[in-house]
């Protein structure tokens, strides 16, 4: 969350993903544009008896409001270029995870993006991050 905060400062809201952004019917209780991140771990390896070599999916929502302009090839060229201005900020958040990774994780590598088909007109977009690390059970 402070890579995003610090490296993509257009994100006025970053959050885990607890589906603020599912409920259809309503509007969500977040601030746009914004990035909600869930966490997978997706496989764990033993090393030794209390330690593991886990291997996660960090999964980054990009939720946008609706675009206002439109995308069609019969749009004015201005209006078509504002209204893909939104892919940008997916790839600024793309290059501020790519690669990025701390003392207690191995840097960040995108698996994956798409767009999410939804039916209420909010533009969410993911993009799938895996990493791995090292955990150590503490105590007895």
């Amino acid at each position: 969350m402070a890579r995003l905060k610090k490296e993509v400062p257009q994100l006025k809201w970053i959050d885990l993903d607890c589906g603020q952004i599912d409920n259809q019917k309503e509007r969500p209780g977040v601030a746009f544009p914004c990035v909600v991140i869930g966490i997978t771990i997706n496989n764990c390896e033993d090393q030794y008896s209390k330690v593991q070599i886990c291997r996660a999916q960090v999964s980054i929502r990009i939720a946008q409001n609706p675009p206002v302009s439109r995308t069609s090839s019969e749009a004015a060229d201005d209006a078509r270029e504002s209204s893909m201005a939104r892919y940008q900020l997916i790839e600024d958040v793309y290059v501020a995870l790519q690669g990025y990774g701390t003392p207690e994780f191995n840097p960040l590598s995108r698996r994956r993006q798409f767009g999410e088909k939804r039916t209420d007109g909010l533009f969410v977009y993911r993009i799938d991050f895996e990493t791995e690390y090292q955990e150590i059970e503490v105590g007895d």
